[in-house]
This record gives C-alpha cells, sequence and structure tokens, in this order.
C-alpha cells in the first residue's frame, strides 16, 4: 500500500512538473511580432507619425503630435501582445500585414480608425479596401477604446523606430 501511494504521489509531482514547465523545451524567439524593441531610443531619435495622407474613415478626424511617451508605448505593448500579435508582426506578414514602417505609410488617424473600426474603414477607404483585397482575412473589430489605440500606435511608433 505504501509502495503505491509512493508511485501515486511520484506521478503526481512530475505531471504538476511538466504542467508547470515553461516552454516545453521550445526556443524563444525574442525577435517575434510581439517583442518589445531591443534597445531603447531617446524621444530624439524616435520617429515621427507621416502626417500627410488619408485620414481614413471613421472617429479619429485630427491627431495631436506629442513627444514620445514611452509609458504609454508599454501599455501598448501589453495590448499589441493580445489583441493584435495573433494576426500582424513587424519582420513578417502574418494573417495580416506586417506593421514594420507602418507609421511611415500610414497617418496616425487612418492606423487608429483601422484599429477602433475596421469594418467601416474596409466598406468605405480606398486604402483598407485594397488591403483587404491582398490579404484573405480582413480584419475584426478588436473592442478598443480610442485611448488603447492610441496606446498601441505609440507602441508601433517606438517599434517602427527601432527598425527604421
Amino acid at each position: 500500500m505504501k509502495a503505491r501511494m509512493n508511485i501515486v504521489l511520484t506521478c503526481l509531482v512530475f505531471i504538476v512538473l511538466i504542467a508547470c514547465g515553461g516552454n516545453g523545451g521550445r526556443k524563444t524567439d525574442s525577435t517575434g511580432p510581439a517583442a518589445a524593441p531591443a534597445e531603447t531610443k531617446s524621444t530624439n531619435e524616435m520617429l515621427d507619425y507621416k502626417t500627410e495622407g488619408s485620414k481614413g474613415v471613421g472617429a479619429i478626424t485630427s491627431f495631436t503630435h506629442k513627444p514620445f511617451d514611452a509609458q504609454l508605448a508599454n501599455k501598448g505593448v501589453e495590448l499589441f501582445v493580445s489583441k493584435c500579435a495573433m494576426c500582424h508582426g513587424f519582420d513578417r506578414t502574418l494573417v495580416g500585414p506586417s506593421l514594420d514602417g507602418v507609421i511611415k505609410r500610414r497617418t496616425p488617424e487612418w492606423i487608429m480608425n483601422m484599429m477602433l473600426d475596421p469594418a467601416t474603414m474596409l466598406d468605405k477607404d480606398p486604402d483598407a479596401k485594397a488591403l483587404s483585397k491582398e490579404f484573405a482575412s480582413p480584419m475584426i473589430s478588436l473592442g478598443l477604446q480610442q485611448e488603447e489605440a492610441r496606446a498601441i500606435l505609440e507602441y508601433l511608433r517606438e517599434r517602427n523606430s527601432v527598425t527604421k
């Protein structure tokens, strides 16, 4: 009886160790789509947003350019990981387009409108329509608030500055 109990306890300990064992022996890729920038840029080295071009269709009609906000970008990393990283990367195209250099291609208003109301953008914005033809799956609504979209945008600014 005691030997049987020892075997059961050993098996339970083994199962718990496997369940809590981390990444299962897989290599972690610190350069994946949601990886934080490898180096921190000073505010002076941060890329600024594109100012000319389509602002998209939606609630965001203007954008006030402010100095880089690291705290906001940190919040944006968390949101990006939970809401965006499944479909978007920086160094490769996934389900959606790569976001490498996006702040040089699109205005902040366009990016935020796409995050906040992709259905309207895909229906009414010519650039979003063109992207939807390029990618099989249309972007879904993420249920973001404006402050959350702004945080993700600041993270994109930081990340694009590292990969410029």
